[in-house]
Parts: structure tokens; sequence; C-alpha cells
């Protein structure tokens, strides 16, 4: 019995040593190119994939694209590592383009649902969802796109149901008419009046009376072509200010 516990004893401060010694296992696999990874903010490697031995313990990783396009990918994570486990991360970009599929609408901007999560506005690249996708854009009617129909149909149609904006009044074929017949009044007015003068120095002249009927016909159309040019103008103003 003696003997059994000399042994016993012998024994355990070597395995105290063992349990001591042991180390947990930690692996790390991305497909960022080219790549950074951080343990506790010290940079320990620049490989696609990497592992190493660590004391159990609470640890901060960091795997980051290592270029300045706006888009680099970051992860962001934590590890408790204890038990001289062997613990295994990956991280993935989902960049490539067999993981996206491009969705576009006609017209653009359309706002695309996954249930009640707002993926982002067309144009943009999908990448895996569970059913089906809702867009939607005010005044159009909204569109429920599911999975197989994604695939196939990459620009979709949205049917315009709102109101229909009529023509502008400027580009109209209505204005381009009172603006033109506004030029001719305006000329025909100042013509006119101008005839009239005309006819009234030469009555001054020479006492005919004709001449004097002359002034007051020519006063008369100068009138009416006037007073026509202002109603003319009036409703051009009206238009423009109602529209």
């Amino acid at each position: 019995m003696n003997l059994y516990i000399k042994i016993l004893l012998g024994f355990l401060p070597f395995s105290l040593i063992q349990s001591q010694d042991c180390k947990s296992k930690l692996m790390i696999e991305s497909d960022l190119i080219p790549i950074n990874i951080f343990i506790n903010d010290s940079l320990v490697s620049e490989e696609q994939t990497y592992q190493t031995e660590l004391a159990d313990g609470f640890y901060k990783i960091v795997v980051m694209e290592n270029v300045d396009r706006w888009d680099a990918k970051t992860f962001i994570d934590s590890i408790d590592l204890k038990n001289c486990e062997v613990k295994k991360l990956v991280y993935k970009s989902e960049r490539k383009a067999e993981n996206k599929i491009y969705l576009d609408s006609s017209p653009q901007d359309a706002y695309v649902f996954e249930n009640d999560s707002l993926l982002g506005n067309t144009p943009l690249f999908i990448g895996n969802f569970s059913n089906e996708l809702k867009l939607t854009k005010p005044g159009y009617e909204d569109k429920i796109i599911s999975n197989n129909q994604f695939i196939e149909n990459n620009l979709v149609s949205l049917k315009f149901i709102g109101d229909k904006k009529e023509e502008s009044f400027f580009y109209s074929t209505e204005f381009q008419i009172l603006a033109g017949s506004a030029l001719v009044l305006g000329g025909l007015s100042a013509y006119y009046k101008l005839k009239a003068d005309d006819a009234f120095d030469d009555y001054q002249f020479t006492g005919d009376k004709a001449m004097l009927d002359k002034t007051n016909d020519f006063d008369v159309v100068s009138g009416v072509t006037f007073t026509a040019l202002q109603i003319n103008f009036g409703y051009i103003l009206y238009r423009f200010l109602t529209e």
C-alpha cells in the first residue's frame, strides 16, 4: 500500500506539469487578399490560413482586407479559449460574383425588402435570400420576386399607378400659339398706331378731313389689337401662376 501511494505521488507532479503545458489551438481561415490578422491588437499573420497555440483565456480577433478600397472588408470577433480546446474560425468576404446576383429595376431606385429588412435600392447585388423579395417605389405597384424568378430575370419592370403628370404649359402647343399670336398682335398694334400718327400729321398739314377719318380708323384697329394683346398676355400669366 505504501508503495502504491509513493508511485501515485511520484506521478502526480508530472501530470500537473503536463496539464500546465497544455495549450489551446486556434486556426483562422479567410478568402481575403491581401489580408492582415490581428490577435489582441498584434499583427500575427498576412496569410489566408493561420494557426497557433495559445494559453487559455479571452482573445480579440481582427481579420481585415489590407487595401484602401472604400468597401474593404473587416471582421471583428472574440473567442474564449479553455480546456486546451481546438477552435477554427472562418471568415468569407462573399464578394465573389457566384455569391451575388445583380438586381436592377425599371425605373431604378426602388426599395428592396427581404421580409421586413431593407437590403438597399436598385441597382444592387443580392446574395442568397430565403424565399422572396419585395420591390417598392412610390407611385408604382409593389413587385414580389420569388427565388426562381429572381435568378431568371434580373431586370424588374415596375407598373406605374400614380397620377400621370400633365404636360408643362411652357412646352405645350397652346403656349407656342399664344406666344406667336402675342408677337403678331403687338406688331399690329404698333404698326397701326404709327399709321394713325402719320395720318394725323397729314391732317394737321393739309386740313383734309379724310386724313382725320383715317387717323380714327387706325387708332381703332390699334386699340383692338392692343386689347387683344393684353388679354393674350393675361391668359399666359394666369396659366403660369396656376400650373
